[in-house]
C-alpha cells in the first residue's frame, strides 16, 4: 500500500505540459527519491482521467487495454509502499461525485490522498483557453469568449476547470485541510523553474536534482496564425468524426506548420476587457483566502495585472494578412507535410540506432565473458584430476580464510 498518492487534477493552462514532461523524463530518478509515476507514459494517465470522471463517449474509442488503466494502476501502486503521483489536467473535468469518487478509490490503497491544483492568473487563463478551443475546432471570436465567459454560457468548458474555489471544494471531500495544496504560477517573467520548484516541494522530491531541460513545450500561435484557424474552422465539414477533425486541426495544422512560421506576433486580449477580468479575478482570489488549504506560492500570484497588456488582438487581424498565412499553410500541407513526417521518422530511426547499439555493446561484452569463462573451463579440463580436485580445495581454503578475516574479535559471529 502507497503512503501518500498525489493526485494532480489540473487545471488546463497552468504549465501541465511542462511539468508532466519534465516528470516523465525523470521518472527514474523520481522512483529512486521515492516518488512513483504509475504505468508507462503520460498518456497512460490520460486515460487514468477519462476513467475518474466516467468520460463514457470518449472511453468507447480507445483500446480495451486503455479502459483497464485504472485497474492496472491500483494494482501497481497497492504493491508500492512509499509516495505516488498520478497527473493529468483533464481530471479538473470530473463532476463532484465522480471526483468524491476517485479520491475514495484511491484512498483503498493509500495511507493518504493528496490533491494538488496548479492555478494562473485569471489575465492569462482566459486567452489561453480560448486559443486551446481554437486548436479543438471552435469558431468563437476572443472577444465573443469573453461575452461567453461573462454570462457563463454552458456550452464553454471554461469555468468547469477554472473556477479554483470550485475545484478545492470538489476534490476536498472527506479529506483533512492540509492534504489538500493550491500551488500557484509565478507572474509572467518570474523565475522560469519555480514552477517546478513549487511543485517539486509540495510532492516531496529535491526539484534541484532534477533535469529540467527535458521538457515539451506547448506552443502557443501568433496573432494571423491563430485568427487563420479560426476561420478554417469555420469552413470546416462539421459530418466528420470530431477525434479526426481535431487531429487535422490541432496536431496538423496548430502544432506543427502554424507553430512552426518564423516570426509570429504574440496576440494581447481586447483591453476592453480587462477591467471584467481584474474584477473577476480579484473577487475569486478573496475567496481563496477565506479557504483553509494548503497554499504552495502566493494567492497575490493569481491578481491579474492592473493594466492591460498592449498589443495586436486577433479580432482585428485582416483579410490580407489571413490570406497571407493561409496561401503559407496551403503550401506547407501541399509540400512540407512530408518532410515533417520524414523528419519524426528520422528521429525514432536515430533513437532505434541508439538503442540498438547499446544491446550490440551488451552483447559483446557478454561474449567476451563466455569466451573467457570458457577458456578457464578449457584449462582445468585438460588438468589432470588429482590436480583439479587441489585447485578446488585451495580455491575453498581462501574463501574460507577470507570470510574468517572479516569477522572482528568479540563480533556477534565468533560468539
Amino acid at each position: 500500500m502507497a503512503r501518500r498518492i498525489y493526485l494532480h487534477v489540473g487545471t488546463p493552462k497552468t504549465g501541465t505540459t511542462f511539468l508532466q514532461s519534465v516528470l516523465w523524463a525523470n521518472k527514474d530518478l523520481l522512483a529512486d527519491q521515492g516518488l512513483l509515476l504509475p504505468l508507462g507514459q503520460v498518456r497512460d494517465h490520460f486515460h487514468l482521467s477519462l476513467i475518474g470522471r466516467d468520460a463514457t463517449t470518449e472511453l468507447e474509442r480507445v483500446s480495451p487495454r486503455a479502459r483497464t488503466a485504472w485497474d492496472r494502476m491500483m494494482e501497481q501502486v497497492g504493491e508500492w509502499n512509499k509516495d505516488v503521483l498520478i497527473s493529468h489536467e483533464l481530471f479538473a473535468v470530473a463532476s463532484a461525485e465522480r471526483a468524491a469518487w476517485s479520491v475514495n478509490q484511491l484512498t483503498t490503497v493509500s495511507d493518504e490522498v493528496h490533491p494538488i491544483i496548479t492555478a494562473r492568473d485569471l489575465a492569462r487563463q482566459v486567452p489561453a483557453e480560448w486559443q486551446q478551443s481554437i486548436k479543438h475546432g471552435r469558431t468563437h471570436t476572443l472577444k465573443e469568449f469573453y461575452r461567453l465567459l461573462q454570462q457563463h454560457d454552458p456550452s464553454v468548458l471554461f469555468w468547469r476547470v477554472q473556477d479554483l474555489p470550485v475545484l478545492l471544494r470538489d476534490w476536498s471531500q472527506g479529506l483533512p485541510d492540509d492534504h489538500v495544496h493550491l500551488v500557484t504560477v509565478p507572474p509572467a517573467g518570474g523565475q522560469r523553474d519555480l514552477l517546478f520548484k513549487r511543485f517539486g516541494r509540495t510532492v516531496g522530491i529535491d526539484p534541484d536534482s532534477v533535469d529540467q531541460s527535458i521538457s515539451r513545450p506547448n506552443e502557443s500561435l501568433g496573432v494571423e496564425e491563430i485568427e487563420t484557424l479560426r476561420r478554417i474552422n469555420v469552413h470546416a465539414p462539421r459530418q466528420g468524426g470530431k477525434p479526426v477533425r481535431q487531429m487535422m486541426v490541432r496536431q496538423v495544422l496548430a502544432e506543427t506548420i502554424l507553430a512552426e512560421r518564423p516570426g509570429a506576433k504574440k496576440f494581447t486580449p481586447p483591453q476592453a476587457e480587462h477591467p471584467w477580468v481584474v474584477e473577476r479575478g480579484t473577487a475569486m482570489v478573496e475567496e481563496l483566502r477565506a479557504l483553509p488549504y494548503d497554499v504552495v506560492g502566493d494567492l497575490d500570484d493569481l491578481l491579474p495585472p492592473a493594466q492591460p497588456l498592449v498589443g495586436p488582438v486577433p479580432d482585428d487581424v485582416d483579410d490580407h494578412a489571413v490570406a497571407a498565412v493561409a496561401v503559407q499553410t496551403v503550401s506547407a500541407v501541399l509540400y512540407r507535410t512530408h518532410e515533417i513526417e520524414s523528419r519524426h521518422l528520422a528521429e525514432q530511426v536515430a533513437d532505434l540506432q541508439k538503442q540498438l547499439a547499446q544491446r550490440t555493446k551488451r552483447v559483446e561484452t557478454l561474449e567476451q565473458r563466455l569466451k573467457a569463462a570458457w577458456a578457464a573451463y578449457e584449462r582445468e579440463r585438460d588438468l589432470p584430476v588429482w590436480r583439479r580436485a587441489g585447485r578446488r580445495v585451495r580455491d575453498a581454503g581462501q574463501r574460507i580464510r577470507g570470510t574468517d578475516a572479516e569477522v572482528q574479535p568479540g563480533s556477534q559471529a565468533q560468539r
